[in-house]
């Protein structure tokens, strides 16, 4: 797959401790039509939207895995893209997406989410929105 030369996107991962990896890039056309874009990929990867503002076009959208493990408090893995479009001072279109990984456990008192590095597959994810939708 080729990828075009204009696509900036910064991959922070590991960065000052932080677990999440970032990406942003000029979006395509309009703040709408990229925030229909993001909306469309989101879909087509298999996540689902679980919060999101469209005055602000914000939208945070997760998926998640089922794995094995002995220790039996282990649940699911939850990824998760946090992605907004956003129009500067000067009319430019901008598209950021945070990607996140996050196990979920079963403990006496409730379930517990610990993030985690995001994972590979997340990281490809938001790449392949990311590319989908800027410029």
């Amino acid at each position: 797959m080729r990828v075009p030369a204009s696509i900036t996107f910064l991959m922070l991962t590991g960065c000052a401790g932080t677990l999440y990896s970032h990406y942003a890039g000029p979006a395509q056309g309009t703040a709408d039509e990229a925030y229909a874009c993001v909306q469309a990929q989101l879909k087509e990867l298999g996540y689902v939207r679980s919060q999101y503002n469209t005055s602000t076009r914000w939208i945070l959208a997760q998926k998640s895995r089922q794995e094995p493990s002995s220790s039996g408090l282990y649940r699911q893995t939850l990824e998760v893209l946090d992605t907004k479009v956003d129009v500067s001072k000067d009319g430019v279109v901008s598209l950021e997406i945070k990607a996140r990984t996050y196990d979920q456990y079963a403990t006496v008192k409730s379930d517990d989410a610990q993030e985690r590095k995001a994972s590979d597959r997340v990281q490809i994810d938001a790449r392949t929105l990311g590319q989908a939708c800027t410029k």
